[in-house]
């Protein structure tokens, strides 16, 4: 667990360069478990590079480590290290990254598309297509 948090706040070191040539392609979605991102597909076939990202993650590696812990507290506490011991350490560090985005973009509520590193966001959006047009049309403008 202490490698993913340096690795975390390596990431969040890093969050600030901007690739200038990702801020018209590159889209990020920040849902929930309840606001998951409809046709995800749909940003590959408009040439847009699609980063999902699922907030709730940590309430669901919560719920994957303490899922049917035993009665004996000593056991419970082993089962559940043990558990954490053997979580996905990418899923972690996208845990963090996801939380991390939120507080840079200074994200307001979910589900977000935001575009470039930040410079446009579109809120209460779940289906890809609506949120890329939007973009686009605020493009025309």
């Amino acid at each position: 667990m202490k490698q993913v948090m340096i690795t975390a706040l390596l990431l969040l070191q890093s969050l600030s360069v901007t690739n200038a040539s990702e801020a018209f392609t590159k889209v990020t979605y920040l849902g929930t478990n309840q606001k998951t991102i409809i046709n995800p597909n749909t940003a590959l076939e408009m040439n847009f590079d699609l980063e999902v990202y699922n907030l709730d993650e940590l309430d669901n590696i919560e719920a994957e480590v303490t899922k049917n812990l035993p009665e004996n507290p000593v056991e419970a506490e082993r089962l559940a290290n043990e558990r954490m011991g053997n979580l996905d350490q990418a899923k972690a560090i996208r845990m963090f990254k996801s939380v991390a985005l939120l507080i840079e973009w200074d994200i307001k509520k979910l589900p977000a598309f935001v575009f470039g590193e930040g410079e446009y966001v579109i809120y209460g959006v779940n289906e890809t297509a609506i949120a890329i047009k939007r973009y686009m049309n605020s493009r025309k403008r």
